[in-house]
C-alpha cells in the first residue's frame, strides 16, 4: 500500500513539472488625451478609478507622455499578465463601464486604440516588469513582412546595451494595427542618466560586437526594412496609480 501511494505522489511530481506554465509577458497599454484644461481634473479621475476597478493583476500603472506626437496623453498600462490570465478575466461590470462613462470620459478629448505587446526577453536586457519611471521610446513601425529582418539586429544591440549597462526592454505588438517593435530606454536616475553621450558610445558599442562598419549597414536596414520610427519621452505617475 506504501509503495503504491509512493508511485502515485512520483507521478504526481512528474506531471507537475512536466506542466507548461503560462509565461506573463503580455502588455496591454492605451492613451487617452485630456480635454484642454481638464489635465488635473483627468488625473484625479483616473485615479479614483482606478482605486475602485483596477488591482491585482489588473492594476494600472499611468504614465505621461512627454514628448512626440502624442505629447500629453495619459498612458495607460495594465500586466504583464499570460494570455491564459487574460482569457480567464471576468467580463467588465456594467458598474465599472459606467463610472468610467461618467467620470473619465467627459474630461477626455480622445481615446487611442488598445493595443497589445508581447515582451521578447531575448532582446531585453531588463525584466518585463521591471520598475521604470521615466523612460525614452522608440517605436519602430514595420514595412510587410520585415520584421524579422530588424530582430537580428536587436540580438546585437542586446550585447551592445549589456556592456553599456543599459537596461531596456523591447516588445513587439499583437494584432494591434501596424506592426511595431517597441523599444524602450529606462532610465534608472531619471533624466540624470542622459548626461553622457549615449549616441556615441552606443555606435561605438555595437561596431564592437558587430564589427566595423555595421553600424552604417544598420541604418540602411531600416530604411529598407521601416516605414517610420516615433520617439517619445515617458514618465510614470505614481500619484496618479493606485498602489
Amino acid at each position: 500500500m506504501k509503495r503504491s501511494i509512493l508511485i502515485i505522489l512520483l507521478f504526481v511530481v512528474i506531471s507537475s513539472a512536466g506542466a507548461q506554465i503560462p509565461e506573463r509577458n503580455v502588455l496591454s497599454s492605451y492613451r487617452v488625451i485630456p480635454m484642454p484644461g481638464k489635465d488635473a481634473q483627468l488625473r484625479k479621475a483616473l485615479f479614483d478609478h482606478a482605486a475602485k476597478y483596477h488591482a491585482g493583476p489588473w492594476k494600472w500603472r499611468v504614465f505621461q507622455v512627454l514628448s512626440g506626437p502624442e505629447e500629453g496623453a495619459y498612458m495607460i498600462n495594465e500586466g504583464v499578465n499570460s494570455w491564459t490570465e487574460l482569457e480567464g478575466r471576468k467580463d467588465i461590470s456594467e458598474e465599472h463601464q459606467r463610472d468610467y462613462e461618467r467620470t473619465v470620459l467627459p474630461l477626455s478629448e480622445k481615446t487611442l486604440p488598445s493595443s497589445y505587446l508581447t515582451y521578447q526577453k531575448d532582446y531585453s536586457t531588463d525584466s518585463a516588469a521591471g520598475p521604470l519611471k521615466k523612460a525614452l521610446i522608440r517605436h519602430f513601425y514595420l514595412k510587410p513582412g520585415k520584421g524579422g529582418r530588424l530582430t537580428s539586429h536587436l540580438a546585437l544591440w542586446k550585447q551592445a546595451y549589456q556592456k553599456l549597462g543599459l537596461k531596456i526592454g523591447v516588445w513587439t505588438s499583437f494584432f494591434s494595427g501596424q506592426p511595431q517593435i517597441v523599444v524602450a530606454f529606462r532610465l534608472p536616475n531619471g533624466w540624470a542618466d542622459l548626461e553622457k553621450p549615449w549616441g556615441k558610445l552606443s555606435r561605438e558599442a555595437y561596431e564592437e560586437v558587430a564589427g566595423t562598419g555595421a553600424y552604417i549597414r544598420y541604418l540602411e536596414d531600416l530604411d529598407s526594412y521601416v516605414d517610420r520610427i516615433n520617439e517619445e519621452m515617458i514618465e510614470f505617475l505614481p500619484e496618479v496609480s493606485p498602489k
